[in-house]
């Protein structure tokens, strides 16, 4: 099952997971994006059922469970993919933007794992990706909402894998670098930020392709493996957070890249 299945690296992962031999379950918000996706599948003879699904809706994701367990069969792989974008500095936010990407971005995470987790551990068998960032471990001025729910993303997947790892279910954390998916077209540009638009979104349109992190998705599943960065600068990133001093690290954060 694929979050966010309607487009960028939700539809690019369910073709990559279809191309494995999975049945596919796609969800969106937008339903109708949700059956496109599962069209293309369809035509290419994969097996594909569609889902339209608010993440952030605790009771709908419960029910969903319940609906594609009895629908279509037992979830072995789930992919926490569904998020949005935001960048501004925090004293430019209002409470309803922060609200609303914690809301996607970490309670969207959260509310899959509490409702398709269970029947994993209760099975000792399964998979869970949750899609994180290379800004989960990348401080960022401008960027203090999206890296803290990515970076809860990350350390949420990390202890679900240490706690659900005696019971046979592996998680991995992706962390994409710079991907071009229509997420920059819905992103939030609060603030000051709001004069960057077309120069941040015209540094995605030269991003990786998000196939990229698709063809990580599935790695990670068949390898089992705990934290994927995608993309040089995801790798960079990782390997700086491992190694640079705190200090060094906010005077890095603190430059405008974008």
């Amino acid at each position: 099952m694929v979050t966010g299945a309607g487009s960028g690296i939700g539809r690019a992962t369910a073709h990559a997971l279809a191309a494995a031999g999975a049945t596919v379950v796609g969800v969106d918000v937008d339903g109708g994006a949700a059956d496109r996706t599962v069209e293309e599948l369809a035509r290419a003879g994969a097996p594909a059922h569609a889902y339209a699904v608010d993440v952030t809706d605790r009771t709908a994701v419960v029910e969903l469970a319940a609906a594609v367990e009895s629908e279509v069969g037992p979830v072995g792989i789930l992919v926490n993919n569904a998020g949005v974008g935001m960048t501004g500095r925090f004293l430019d936010m209002a409470d309803e933007d922060w609200d609303w990407i914690l809301g996607v971005n970490l309670d969207g995470v959260r509310n899959g794992c509490a409702a398709f987790g269970p029947a994993m551990v209760a099975r000792r068998r399964g998979h869970v990706v949750n899609v994180s960032s290379g800004l989960g471990f990348t401080p960022r001025a401008t960027e203090p909402a999206y890296c803290t729910t990515k970076a809860a993303v990350l350390m949420l997947s990390q202890c679900l894998r240490a706690d659900w790892r005696s019971a046979g279910v592996g998680v991995t954390a992706v962390c994409p670098g710079v991907i071009n998916t229509p997420i920059i077209d819905r992103t939030r540009f609060v603030g000051s930020r709001a004069a960057s638009r077309d120069r941040t979104v015209q540094a995605f349109r030269r991003g990786h392709a998000p196939e990229l992190v698709a063809e990580a998705v599935v790695d990670s599943v068949r390898r089992n493996r705990a934290v994927v960065p995608v993309g040089v600068e995801s790798h960079v990133g990782w390997g700086l957070h491992r190694v640079l001093p705190s200090r060094l690290a906010s005077r890095l954060g603190a430059l405008d890249q974008l």
